[in-house]
């Protein structure tokens, strides 16, 4: 296994002769393999050992040994004692997920203060059976069922060349001392009804199974990164970055792509939407009429608008309600960027066209100004028209989508908006012949 093992991590790229890895030990068969094996090949290591406090005396003898082993080949050794119980309460979430969450967090925070290079765990080609069976009840697809990465980011897991009994027979022809977790063998754990139950009949039905599945994982996983690299491609072709952040997609690009519910959830999951949320969104956008029609996961919003979807970034909420303008302001930068003058009327000066910017009747305007989002039941008088109009008819014939209303702001005076920002000016503050100082103010996107 020695050699297998640097063949292994050589081939894969996963030790370099600057790394100082740390090495998770549980006192465990497999860790206590792995550590061996490390010191055999004068990998420079230390030890991480998180106790879980899920087995009363038998937790505190794995870290005992744990720091004999430490000790024995005189490692440095960090140690971390959890109340995992109370935290899978907190977080509501199963006793396995919170070890997990547990444990990476802990050894990204050693590794960050000791400039350790990777973190090595000790998975191996049986646990990634087991968990190809786990996602496979549960619905994967080849994401969830190309197995365990043997790198991703910082992490490797350099015995998953290894199957079970090979760690057991390396142990054991080396004389080595490790701790049996009592809770491997208790079947209220799904992977372990895999490992004991489903895998034995399987095996005996089927002589060669376990072989046939690591293979089956393996073309999985080449079929995962082939999808991966077509995904990439297609997103930039499709994805096209607003100067706000948002995201826009054409649709009809987009239901030119056959099957067009395969293309959707391949082209939506890197933003947190899992299969159902994905299937809805290309039904929406089959059935057409969903105009305004907002999808969202814990890391963006999904918008379908009238030609695109957009998709933002989900940020808080802006802290900031209203903001005051005082007479002497030249330029504000929050929450949006804008710039104040105030001059003479006279012949040399000329109004330009653009929307971006306004010209108002000095005058006739109370200070302070008010910058603020808009509200809904908003009415204004548009430039060159005698009544009044809601703000949200306007922001529909000038075609804002959605996510732009979300971010469009007014300027009052008193209780009258003299500016929809960007949009339309009020004909009550518009420049008259009369007019003696003009505020022009300049929206910056």
């Amino acid at each position: 296994m020695v050699k297998e093992f640097g063949k292994y991590v050589n081939e894969n790229s996963l030790i370099t002769d600057t790394d100082v890895i740390l090495l998770a030990l549980s006192g465990g068969i497999d860790s206590v393999v792995m550590m061996d094996i490390f010191h055999k090949h004068n990998v420079k290591f230390a030890i991480a050992h998180c106790n879980f406090n899920l087995r009363l005396k038998e937790s505190d003898d794995d870290e005992s040994l744990v720091k004999r082993l430490a000790s024995k080949h005189k490692v440095d050794i960090h140690i971390k004692s959890c109340d995992t119980k109370s935290y899978a309460k907190e977080n509501k979430i199963s006793i396995q997920e919170a070890a997990r969450e547990l444990r990476y967090e802990w050894f990204d925070e050693v590794c960050n203060q000791n400039n350790y290079t990777k973190i090595a765990v000790a998975h191996h080609l049986d646990d990634n059976i087991e968990t190809f069976f786990i996602n496979l009840s549960r619905g994967s697809g080849i994401n969830g069922l190309k197995g365990i990465p043997i790198l991703r980011q910082n992490i490797i897991r350099p015995l998953m060349f290894a199957k079970k009994f090979e760690i057991e027979e390396y142990a054991i022809a080396n004389n080595l001392e490790f701790r049996e977790d009592s809770s491997n063998e208790d079947s209220v754990y799904w992977r372990n009804n895999i490992r004991h139950n489903l895998i034995p009949q399987l095996e005996n039905i089927l002589p060669g199974f376990s072989n046939s599945i690591i293979k089956s994982i393996s073309n999985l996983s080449d079929a995962n990164q082939l999808i991966d690299s077509v995904i990439t491609e297609k997103t930039s072709q499709l994805f096209i970055k607003q100067p706000d952040g948002v995201l826009k997609v054409s649709l009809n690009k987009l239901i030119t792509l056959n099957p067009l519910n395969v293309w959707v959830y391949f082209l939506l999951k890197q933003f947190g939407f899992a299969r159902d949320v994905t299937d809805s969104i290309c039904n929406a956008i089959l059935e057409g009429g969903n105009t305004g029609l907002r999808f969202s996961s814990s890391i963006v919003e999904l918008l379908i608008d009238r030609k695109y979807l957009l998709i933002r970034e989900v940020k808080g909420k802006e802290n900031i309600i209203e903001f005051e303008i005082a007479k002497s302001y030249k330029n504000i930068s929050h929450p949006i960027k804008l710039n104040f003058k105030i001059q003479s009327k006279g012949s040399e000066l000329k109004f330009d066209s653009d929307h971006s910017i306004a010209y108002f009747d000095l005058d006739s305007l109370k200070y302070p100004l008010i910058l603020r989002k808009w509200r809904s039941g908003n009415k204004m008088k548009p430039l060159g028209m005698n009544g009044k109009k809601l703000v949200s008819d306007i922001l529909i014939d000038n075609k804002v989508d959605s996510f732009e209303k979300d971010n469009t702001y007014v300027i009052t005076s008193g209780d009258k908006i003299i500016w929809l920002v960007g949009i339309q000016s009020s004909e009550e503050f518009k420049v008259e012949n009369n007019t003696s100082k003009i505020l022009t103010i300049e929206y910056l996107k």
